[in-house]
């Protein structure tokens, strides 16, 4: 990497992190223990953002609502489920041009601050140098003051394998997808069925759009709605090796949609009410 390009990073980081340091003060932040007697029940079902979310009766929803709930990324689109935690960490795919993640940011703290189904949302983001949007969002003051926070920490950015940490002080495992953070902290947190709803990975289309329409930000990745997600490739095995592991801690991972690519390592919950004809492919 050249000087130049040394020095751009630098200041990206830099900037958010300083921020958050001044205005980290204006939030509550939650400790472990406290995080730990949110939980209320033995099943945590995780939202993602695939098509198959259209597919969700409402009485699934409510049935949803009977246990705990986390979502992470652009759920926060949803007007459909009351949410327990979010998870943030990606929210722009340009953390550089401030064209791209000034109005990214801005919108994304909006849809949190304007949905009713994250009014008592504890909000688990990212910390430290390397968490640029979680920064941002608190250097800026975006979020909701009245939501609980909790800063968590990654470790094994990568596509090498690592079971999911047992603590928080060890960090979260990212390995190549933010999915991976949300099961280590359901896993740390103790829940015994951990249900992944909305996380399709056949395609790249997401519950917001039109059924035929590519969002942005696959466009600048030379990508069309109809390709595979981006990280599909590497999570399947990776939470199949997860799912033993997770399984021999007396843990259960499912996953709610049997047309995901999750269910050829993953299996089906089998509660599951989807129609066999009702999610697309």
């Amino acid at each position: 990497m050249s000087w130049r390009k040394l020095l751009l990073v630098s200041a990206v980081r830099a900037l958010p992190w300083a921020a958050n340091l001044i205005n980290s003060r204006h939030y509550h932040h939650v400790t472990d223990d406290e995080l730990r007697a949110t939980r209320k029940t033995d099943t945590l079902f995780i939202f993602g953002s695939g098509f198959s979310v259209n597919s969700i009766s409402e009485d699934e929803w409510r049935s949803f609502e009977q246990c705990d709930t986390l979502s992470f990324g652009w759920f926060v689109h949803q007007n459909l489920v009351r949410i327990d935690y979010h998870l943030i960490r990606e929210v722009v795919a340009n953390d550089i041009d401030p064209r791209i993640w000034w109005p990214g940011v801005h919108e994304y703290a909006r849809r949190i601050n304007g949905n009713p189904h994250y009014a008592n949302t504890v909000l688990l983001i990212q910390g430290g140098w390397n968490a640029i949007n979680g920064n941002r969002l608190v250097g800026l003051r975006l979020l909701p003051k009245s939501s609980p926070i909790f800063r968590y920490r990654n470790r094994s950015r990568s596509r090498t394998y690592q079971p999911p940490s047992s603590s928080f002080s060890e960090g979260l495992v990212h390995g190549s997808a933010t999915l991976t953070d949300c099961i280590n902290f359901a896993y740390v947190l103790g829940w015994k069925e951990i249900v992944l709803v909305g996380v399709d990975l056949y395609d790249r289309r997401y519950f917001w759009l039109d059924y035929d329409e590519t969002r942005i930000e696959d466009h600048r990745r030379l990508s069309s709605h109809q390709d595979s997600h981006n990280t599909a490739k590497g999570i399947v095995p990776f939470l199949g090796r997860w799912r033993e592991f997770l399984f021999d801690q007396g843990t259960e991972l499912y996953v709610y949609n049997p047309k995901s690519l999750l269910a050829a390592t993953v299996p089906v919950y089998p509660r599951a009410r989807m129609g066999e004809n009702s999610v697309g492919t």
